[in-house]
């Protein structure tokens, strides 16, 4: 964690960077102070600095715009950092920039660990090995998820903020406080209460989609991913949709999906690619061709938008992975794909020229029993492909 300093430059008050609603409750009664639309501010640290350097060579008044607030029969001044000003506006997307490029550093670092070592939050158990290790043994074994590995970032920092909710006998989806933590766990069993709560913004630092775009969280950029929790599926009818329910899979890499919106997501968190986009106005025959085309240019390595053949030197073995919508259940993490990284590195964003995949041998599946090409002609009327009566909890996107 990284110290912070009070914008005010006599004031001794200093935090941790992800005391942010303490920094802020400090700020408004201790110097009245106020920070306009401080979701915006991606790293307050930063931001604090940088304002206490100029704070500290003139005037407040001079940088914080001030106003009167009236209250009681008397009046004080109160002062806002506001992001209207030009100023303000470039300091925060730099430090947006900043931390995006930190936040993606670090997850590439993650996602090629081997050696976490994290307590289970649930039992005595010791997790070794990758995120993928982590996720599959809180769902095999307790029916908990986090999301897919891949959406998240500062994996272990949140398994301990996880762990200090949990201390205090709080609910990680409804966040209520019980009187023991047996019984926290017997309600989060009954209630199916088995992920983090979604709208809980302290939550949101952990999962990479929230950093993609500068004021945006994962709600502005996947608004239907959130799905609720119902008490009375009971845990024999999971199991059951669990192992009936066909999957598909990502048209880039090993992992497979039930649901349709869940692999769309997929494939534009980690993939950067469009789906809707790269499929919009084609007739029913067309996209089915290149889908297919697709995953003949993916499995040579080939990127289908600019053609350029990624090296593929990595000594890496495929393994099947399967989300089944929320959480993965895998036994190993997916290789370093080459691909991958390239459309990571360009985010293509163009479409696909519509004579690259005109070839009528393109109708036949590149991949046996492809449940996506089943999905394609079901999405016009707006099915996903799997039935409406099937309820699940889908992994956070965030």
């Amino acid at each position: 964690m990284r110290e912070g300093k009070c914008l005010v430059g006599d004031c001794p008050y200093a935090w941790q960077s992800e005391s942010q609603d303490e920094v802020l409750k400090h700020l408004l009664e201790e110097h009245r102070i106020v920070i306009a639309n401080v979701n915006t501010v991606y790293d307050l640290v930063g931001y604090c600095k940088y304002w206490r350097n100029k704070v500290l060579s003139g005037n407040m008044a001079q940088f914080l715009h001030g106003f009167t607030v009236k209250s009681s029969g008397s009046e004080g001044t109160f002062y806002m950092l506001n992001d209207t000003t030009s100023e303000d506006i470039s300091l925060r997307r730099s430090l947006f920039s900043e931390m995006q490029q930190r936040v993606l550093a670090q997850q590439q670092e993650e996602r090629k660990r081997d050696d976490f070592k994290i307590r289970c939050l649930f039992c005595p158990d010791t997790i070794s090995g990758t995120r993928f290790t982590i996720s599959e043994h809180l769902y095999e074994q307790h029916s908990f998820t986090l999301g897919h590995p891949d959406n998240l970032v500062y994996t272990e920092e949140f398994i301990e903020r996880l762990r200090s909710k949990m201390a205090r006998c709080e609910c990680l989806y409804c966040e209520r406080t019980f009187r023991e933590y047996k019984v926290l766990r017997e309600h989060m069993r009954k209630k199916l209460h088995k992920k983090v709560n979604p709208a809980n913004k302290e939550f949101d630092r952990y999962y990479i989609i929230n950093y993609r775009e500068y004021g945006k969280t994962w709600k502005e950029l996947d608004p239907s991913s959130e799905v609720e929790p119902r008490a009375n599926d009971s845990e024999e009818e999971w199991d059951d949709w669990r192992e009936s329910a066909p999957e598909m899979r990502c048209l880039v890499c090993p992992v497979r999906y039930t649901r349709l919106s869940d692999m769309k997501s997929h494939l534009s968190i980690v993939h950067y690619l469009d789906l809707d986009q790269l499929l919009a106005g084609l007739p029913f025959y067309s996209k089915v061709k290149l889908v297919n085309h697709l995953r003949y240019q993916f499995e040579d390595s080939v990127c289908p938008f600019c053609s350029a053949t990624c090296d593929t030197t990595s000594d890496t073995t495929e393994v099947a992975q399967t989300v089944t919508s929320p959480p993965p259940s895998v036994t190993s993490p997916p290789p370093s794909d080459v691909i991958s990284d390239h459309l990571f590195e360009h985010k293509h964003h163009q479409r696909v020229p519509r004579e690259e995949f005109e070839d009528d041998q393109l109708l036949f599946p590149a991949l046996e029993n492809d449940y996506l090409l089943c999905c394609l002609g079901e999405e016009e009327d707006g099915v996903e492909g799997v039935e409406e009566g099937v309820v699940v909890i889908p992994e956070d996107l965030r």
